[in-house]
């Protein structure tokens, strides 16, 4: 065990279990061997071109016990990994077993990947291998019981791996970091306090410590053939495996660095990755996968090729396959890419608060600057992708920053590659101007900070009413990360779209910050003042609605939507919300323009949605939005023989805490029971008595009328101005 940093004093000591069935190559060099996860040949004896022999580990009478043997095991690697054959040209590779899927050869005809010809409308569940093939390794004369073992493990024994970690953090013996995973025992209010005791005096009071990971227990046999049916153990071709990782490094990476890069490039060509990340990565990447390549290959469509990267990392997932919690973290954060449906009960939501958690027990929320950057990107990414969601279901946050001490990044903390990296592999997998991108994102990190203060502040349903001073520091510290973005004649369409989808982000953070104030003015205002003060809020979020759909069009111009993040989804609708207002002005104008951009965006949406559901989901709501509309102001005119419009004013009653009953001037009250569903990202604080509670009501237009409705507004004046 060692704290984390200190990397120099030998390793501790620990047992470890070697597998019961190995081939003599993995067996003579003392690695891992994958015959019990991917049967004949492992994957080492693929990629290597070596022939295949297994044998027995079986201990006999005369063999020393593990124990006495354990000096001689090899330490483990950080990560709990597969080997991974990334060679396509096998000559010594023998024939797979047949399976009902297609079969798409390497180069030269060897190392089979199996991919299903259909990945949905039911045919996905079943994996891309038949049982016929899951059985295989027993057809070939191998028995069950010889390859997993006769007995199932006690529980007693899982206990006994996983329980002496804080007994080793206290004893501070220090470790390499291979073998090893971050532990952190908590703060003052927990066991840490013990050490506080034992060792008063102790250099750092940092409570990260690196211990050696727990022996992994074969999986089950069910397990394994679950898996197996699932398809888990069954990669994608090369050349699609390469675009993935490629659109992912482009992609997605920039937006949400976290992981290291030259780490994980290093490992994945010596064909050593988690299976989990990989899948994981694979379900993010899969958005901007070109589809030429996935209809030769039989696959539908993105979203089709994302179920089924989704169902094989959730299998893993559910398996309990992966042991490394960073891994572990890193994994269900790119999980969160798929989204399901409203209720999200496996969605980003879910997935998103899995890593959170984990990533409190590893302590991810209480690193300094001596951490390892991968680490503090982790955790910064973690949080940007909670304020986002939280903006867009309408739901509290779950990360507080007054709980959390993570040191802020900064330039100096991106990756860095290798010298061996560069070159080939950089220019296959890694975009240029990386350093533009990096800061790009650190100027997001602040965004979104600046971002989560406003839906604490000005969104929460207790508490004290934002003032006018409030609102315009908010609005400073938004206008302090936005910086001026590199332009150039021969930007990469890589930057170019990051550029285009920060200013969305931007002018989406001003939006949210004004847009409740513009039915219901902030503290501190007086009754003289309020009239002015709605007129600053609506010009406000206009302007900054004009502004985003300006970077809407630039990005369609420049056939770049397909390139969008899925956060971008998220940041259309608050811009989206304002066009729809404005579609209500009894301005000419104003009403034209407003109907103009939301036709815009409308467009911009479609296109999102041949990548994500939740963007097919937000078409449908202001779909229906757009038609409800219509069909309000021709019942207005049918209803009113008179359309000479008069002054307006609701009762002095407020709806809720965020919007209150002041319709500004200028804007047809006859829509006004569809608009304020749209209004506010937490839409269940508008409930009427009667009405369902539904938190994701922005993505449900069932209950739409359920706040004014056309009797409570009958005899009320409206004008222009």
């Amino acid at each position: 065990m060692s704290q984390i940093g200190n990397a120099s004093s030998p390793p501790a000591t620990r047992t470890s279990k070697r597998a019961i069935i190995a081939c003599k190559a993995c067996n003579l060099r003392k690695v891992r061997c994958t015959v019990t996860l991917s049967g004949p040949p492992c994957a080492n004896c693929s990629v290597s071109g070596v022939t295949y022999q297994l044998v027995s580990d079986t201990p006999s009478a005369t063999e020393p016990s593990p124990s006495e043997n354990r000096s001689s095991i090899a330490p483990r690697r950080k990560q709990r990994v597969v080997h991974i054959s990334i060679n396509d040209n096998q000559p010594n590779d023998p024939s797979p077993p047949q399976t009902d899927s297609g079969e798409l050869a390497g180069d030269n005809g060897g190392n089979v990947c199996q991919v299903p010809t259909a990945l949905a409308d039911g045919r996905l569940e079943s994996g891309s291998q038949s049982p016929e093939a899951c059985r295989s390794i027993g057809e070939r004369g191998l028995p069950t019981s010889a390859i997993f073992g006769s007995r199932r493990p006690s529980n007693s024994s899982y206990a006994a791996e996983d329980s002496s970690a804080y007994a080793e953090a206290l004893e501070g013996r220090s470790g390499r970091e291979d073998g090893c995973v971050p532990f952190y025992p908590g703060d003052q209010r927990g066991p840490a306090f013990v050490m506080d005791i034992c060792e008063p005096r102790r250099s750092s009071k940092d409570n990260h410590f690196l211990v050696p990971m727990p022996s992994i227990t074969s999986l089950l046999p069910e397990d394994i053939n679950y898996l197996s049916t699932k398809g888990a153990f069954t990669l994608p071709p090369r050349h699609i495996r390469e675009a993935l990782i490629r659109c992912y490094f482009h992609y997605v990476n920039p937006f949400s660095p976290i992981l290291d890069a030259n780490d994980f490039l290093l490992d994945y060509e010596k064909g050593r990755i988690s299976l989990l990340l990989l899948w994981s990565m694979f379900i993010a990447a899969a958005s901007f996968i070109d589809h030429s390549m996935l209809t030769e290959d039989f696959y539908p469509s993105r979203t089709a090729l994302k179920r089924a990267m989704y169902q094989r990392a959730k299998a893993l997932y559910d398996a309990d396959y992966e042991k490394d919690k960073i891994t572990l973290i890193q994994s269900v954060f790119l999980m969160g890419h798929w989204y399901t449906s409203t209720d999200d009960r496996a969605g980003p939501w879910h997935w998103t608060g899995i890593a959170i958690g984990l990533s409190h027990t590893v302590g991810l929320h209480q690193l300094s600057h001596s951490s390892r950057p991968s680490w503090r990107r982790l955790w910064w990414s973690l949080y940007c992708r909670e304020v986002w969601l939280s903006l867009g279901l309408g739901r509290p946050m779950r990360i507080a920053l007054e709980d959390s001490d993570t040191a802020p990044l900064s330039t100096c903390d991106s990756d860095v590659l290798s010298p061996e990296l560069i070159g080939e592999v950089s220019q296959k997998y890694m975009p240029g101007e990386q350093s533009h991108l990096f800061e790009m994102w650190l100027d997001q990190v602040r965004l979104t900070v600046a971002l989560g203060n406003v839906l604490v502040k000005s969104y929460k349903s207790k508490g004290v009413k934002q003032s006018r001073a409030d609102i315009e520091r908010c609005e400073l510290e938004i206008r302090s990360s936005h910086r001026t973005c590199p332009r150039s004649n021969n930007q990469s369409r890589v930057l170019a779209s990051h550029i285009h989808q920060f200013k969305l982000y931007f002018e989406a953070a001003i939006i949210v910050l004004y847009r409740p104030y513009i039915l219901d003015p902030p503290r501190e205002v007086s009754a003289a003042n309020q009239g002015q003060w709605r007129k600053l809020a609506c010009q406000k979020t206009r302007t900054a609605a004009s502004n985003a759909s300006g970077a809407v069009n630039s990005m369609m111009a420049e056939d770049l939507i397909g390139l969008c993040h899925t956060i971008t989804v998220i940041a259309l609708i608050p811009l989206m919300q304002i066009h729809l207002f404005e579609s209500t002005s009894l301005t000419p104008m104003a009403r034209e323009m407003g109907k103009h951009n939301l036709a815009l965006c409308m467009l911009a949406m479609d296109e999102l949605r041949k990548s994500y559901l939740s963007a097919n989901a937000a078409y449908k709501l202001f779909e229906a939005a757009i038609n409800k509309i219509e069909n309000a102001t021709v019942q207005g005119d049918q209803r009113h023989s008179s359309p000479s419009p008069t002054k307006s004013r609701l009762s002095d009653g407020a709806v809720d805490g965020n919007i209150v009953g002041v319709w500004p001037d200028g804007y047809d009250l006859s829509t006004a029971g569809t608009i304020p569903d749209l209004w506010s990202p937490f839409p269940n604080m508008m409930l009427s008595d009667s009405a369902t509670t539904n938190n994701d009501a922005w993505l449900d237009i069932q209950s739409m009328d359920r706040l004014w409705t056309f009797e409570e507004l009958s005899g009320l004046d409206c004008s222009s101005v």
